[in-house]
């Protein structure tokens, strides 16, 4: 089955015009009698300085959604402090009981902080039902 390849936007056009007029012209007429190796040396530290901007977003957006996860109702639930064994034999339990749906899970081979995360994310939701058992 053959799919229609997909239509080019006005600026794909632009860039690609762009790009042919840049291949067909000459070093001289592209570099405007600029010094080759000057122009390296400028491509490669403004390449460098986007590297790192880069960089610093990706980190500034790792510890903002660190900072989200801290904050979270879940972590900031009232869990009463547990072991990771104990945290696994309440899933087991929590497995088998109609009140949770859980995806198929083989807990031994859940890692210790998984098996926390999970008990805490079900204590979080258990305190956030009314005592009818009526989440409205």
């Amino acid at each position: 089955m053959n799919t229609p390849a997909p239509k080019q936007d006005v600026f794909d056009k632009l860039l690609d015009t762009y790009v042919e007029e840049l291949m067909s012209m000459s070093d001289e007429q592209a570099l405007c009698g600029a010094d080759p190796v000057a122009m390296e040396k400028e491509g490669m530290e403004l390449l460098r300085r986007s590297s790192e901007a880069a960089g610093r977003r990706r980190l500034d957006a790792a510890r903002a959604k660190l900072a989200k996860q801290k904050a979270s109702p879940v972590a900031m639930a009232a869990v009463p402090a547990t072991t990771a064994q104990e945290a696994r034999s309440f899933l087991a339990r929590a497995a088998n009981d109609g009140r949770y749906t859980m995806a198929a899970r083989e807990l031994k081979e859940m890692s210790d902080d998984e098996a926390l995360r999970l008990y805490a994310q079900i204590k979080w939701l258990e305190s956030q039902q009314t005592p009818s058992g009526d989440d409205t």
